[in-house]
């Protein structure tokens, strides 16, 4: 599979698949699985990213689909999952006969698509707690100084947090409490 881009490309990725749920230290996924054992796996997987600090749940409303199988043409046989775009529909494939059992396939498949450095509930909590605000997968001083720059304004998608419309003390106490030096 070839890499999906640049990290601006990647954050508006993440903030399509990302909602965040009113609440500081809660995420929810939007995939569309299709079918019962692709619903099965997707939830399962998400389960394990889920802790008392960072509740990750799924909506199945919106976001790209999840199938198991080819909607045209065949698999490459070392190929474990494809993304394939028409028009604005996202669609992930997963090859039922991959080098890679369907759960692995699917874990290192979202993990892409999250931009998550591993599939755990550190990796989760750094990319979808919100101050991973540059997408790198690290929270640290570049991350601040971008919070910094909109410190003050009302209505700024990057460092907004808390989701209140604006960049304030409150942001900046939950930078603090995911900032590990």
């Amino acid at each position: 599979m070839k890499p999906r881009g640049m990290v601006g490309r990647r954050m508006l990725l993440v903030a399509a698949l990302l909602c965040a749920s009113g609440q500081a230290g809660a995420a929810t996924l939007k995939f569309r699985p299709q079918g019962a054992e692709m619903l099965r796996l997707v939830q399962a997987a998400i389960a394990t990213l889920n802790t008392k600090d960072l509740p990750v749940t799924l909506d199945t409303a919106s976001g790209p689909i999840l199938a198991l199988g080819s909607s045209g043409a065949p698999f490459n046989p070392d190929v474990a999952a494809r993304v394939v775009v028409v028009g604005t529909e996202r669609r992930i494939e997963f090859n039922p006969q991959g080098p890679l059992p369907l759960a692995d396939a699917l874990r290192a498949e979202l993990s892409r698509e999250l931009g998550l450095t591993e599939w755990s509930p550190a990796a989760a909590r750094t990319r979808l707690s919100g101050a991973d605000l540059n997408g790198d997968g690290k929270i640290d001083l570049s991350d601040l100084a971008l919070l910094m720059n909109n410190y003050g304004k009302t209505n700024a998608t990057v460092g907004d947090l808390n989701q209140d419309r604006k960049v304030d003390d409150a942001d900046l106490r939950l930078f603090s409490s995911q900032y590990r030096p």
